[in-house]
């Protein structure tokens, strides 16, 4: 496993932790800091978190903030919550049900010429997601998706005024044909 991956661990735990501490003065001060971290990182060698922790220091990736005589806490930079987001948006995918609900997310937005990159960057994704478009600015999945585009509201910094999901039951006189394009049609 690369530096790079155990470092992307460290960013995903501090971003969902809130941070690590070191205790500078005592021995079991690493032991301590060791015990902090979680189960998918705890399988490294000191010395490869000591790394990854160096190298994302000098990324300024993440930060060493003095928090009394003996202790630094280790917290994410906004430098590393954007790479983070970055990188997660890419590997971002729709997990599907075995059980359809029988509702359609219609994923609707109308975002502003002058942020016309991002919603390319948004159209792109819906794509890569496996949505149909249904309209220009009218995207659909049988799939839940709600926190996936709640994601791609916060990378691509879009507001809730421009992008909302909304829930149906029915697609009128094209329900039957995306039933078919996403294969849910039942076989009597």
């Amino acid at each position: 496993m690369g530096q790079e991956n155990i470092g992307r661990k460290i960013l995903k735990y501090l971003l969902i932790g809130g941070g690590l501490f070191l205790i500078l003065s005592s021995p079991a001060g690493v032991r301590r800091f060791l015990k902090q971290l979680p189960k998918e990182l705890k399988k490294y060698k000191k010395s490869q978190i000591r790394h990854a922790l160096y190298k994302l220091q000098s990324q300024n990736k993440i930060e060493y903030v003095k928090e009394g005589k003996d202790t630094i806490s280790v917290n994410i930079t906004e430098k590393g919550k954007k790479y983070l987001k970055n990188f997660d948006i890419d590997n971002l995918c729709l997990e599907k049900p075995k059980i359809w609900d029988k509702k359609w997310r219609m994923v609707i937005f109308d975002i502003p010429e002058k942020e016309k990159a991002a919603r390319e960057a948004l159209r792109n994704k819906l794509k890569d997601l496996y949505f149909a478009k249904l309209q220009d600015s009218v995207w659909i999945t049988p799939f839940p998706c709600e926190n996936e585009i709640n994601f791609i509201k916060l990378v691509f910094n879009l507001s809730d005024f421009w992008l909302d999901v909304i829930l149906t039951e029915n697609l009128g006189s094209k329900d039957y044909q995306f039933r078919k394009l996403f294969n849910l049609v039942s076989k009597i």
